[in-house]
């Protein structure tokens, strides 16, 4: 089940799809507990979005200087450990923009089909995931100056990919 949700509206829109998560049958109340959200920003300006960035990377919104303009006063850019105040920010999976739409996803399943991808360094059955340098990894950044931060697991499946779940948690430490 994922659920869309347009800050500017504040209405959602659920669409339904539990067969993609590898399972043929579901026990009861974990259909909710498999519950995608992503967020929808109709009128995003594309220039206020950090060139480079491609579906599965990790981004964060961060603030825009004076002389650019966005309806959301935000701008997004790749999320990095060694950048400081990414650290307090929140991360979310760019998804798509399409049609001036920005789409993030802020909890939910990724597949990537091994770990060759630029966002997915690493991966193991039931490992806890961590943002390292600008990846997801099973292992956290060890370099001075970085923050850890957990972001989800992996989730073994019968499909043969490399699945995540996405959740990232809000907490943080500095490694100094």
């Amino acid at each position: 089940m994922t659920l869309v949700i347009n800050p500017i509206t504040q209405s959602q829109t659920i669409s339904i799809n539990s067969f993609g998560i590898g399972l043929n049958s579901l026990p009861n109340g974990a259909l909710e507990s498999l519950m995608e959200l992503k967020y929808s920003f109709a009128g995003f300006s594309e220039s206020t979005i950090e060139a480079g960035i491609v579906a599965k990377d990790l981004v964060v919104f961060v603030d825009l200087p004076v002389t650019e303009s966005n309806i959301y006063g935000a701008g997004l850019a790749k999320a990095d450990t060694l950048t400081e105040v990414h650290a307090s920010k929140n991360l979310f999976v760019f998804v798509s923009y399409i049609n001036n739409v920005l789409i993030l996803m802020h909890k939910g399943y990724l597949d990537f089909e091994d770990t060759s991808s630029e966002s997915l360094n690493s991966w193991g059955n039931g490992d806890g995931l961590y943002i390292n340098g600008s990846n997801i990894s099973i292992t956290p950044p060890q370099s001075n100056g970085s923050w850890v931060k957990s972001i989800g697991f992996c989730m073994p499946n019968i499909e043969g990919v490399k699945r995540i779940w996405f959740e990232s948690d809000s907490t943080y430490f500095t490694i100094g």
